[in-house]
């Protein structure tokens, strides 16, 4: 019985963490790896939540880009709010920027600066696993509509 427990415990991280990457996207820049996307997943409208992004060189970590990188995210009516970049503790090449999203709906980062002597403008629209990006919290609310 006790490990029948352990198994079915097993199984349901392994998917925590399979979901959770997949609401990411991953994209190679010249030659460093931007991956990207919220901090929480899902992301629920009126919730906290922050950028998510890891930037490596091969298996080396980028660090020092909260000085050279601006970030942005796009809500769906096409506002962007600057978000301040910060490395997220005691993880190398890990930056987080925190924010609360007002709206229901598919939002946007765009990233641009430098990374070492590369400049970068790049935009990023595929890093979530929902129907959206952020969702409407009331739609997950029991009861409904609260």
């Amino acid at each position: 019985m006790h490990i029948s427990y352990l198994k079915g415990f097993l199984i349901v991280l392994l998917v925590a963490l399979a979901t959770s990457v997949l609401a990411h996207e991953s994209r190679q820049v010249g030659p460093y790896r931007i991956v990207i996307g919220f901090l929480y997943n899902p992301a629920f409208a009126g919730f906290p939540n922050s950028l998510d992004l890891r930037v490596t060189e091969g298996d080396k970590p980028a660090e020092g880009l909260e000085k050279t990188l601006i970030v942005e995210i796009i809500a769906p009516n096409g506002e962007a709010f600057q978000v301040d970049l910060r490395p997220a503790h005691r993880q190398p090449g890990y930056y987080r920027g925190w924010f609360i999203p007002g709206v229901s709906g598919n939002y946007v980062w765009r990233v641009r600066g430098k990374i070492g002597d590369l400049e970068i403008n790049e935009t990023f629209s595929k890093f979530f696993h929902s129907k959206e990006a952020v969702l409407d919290p009331r739609e997950y609310t029991v009861p409904k509509g609260r």
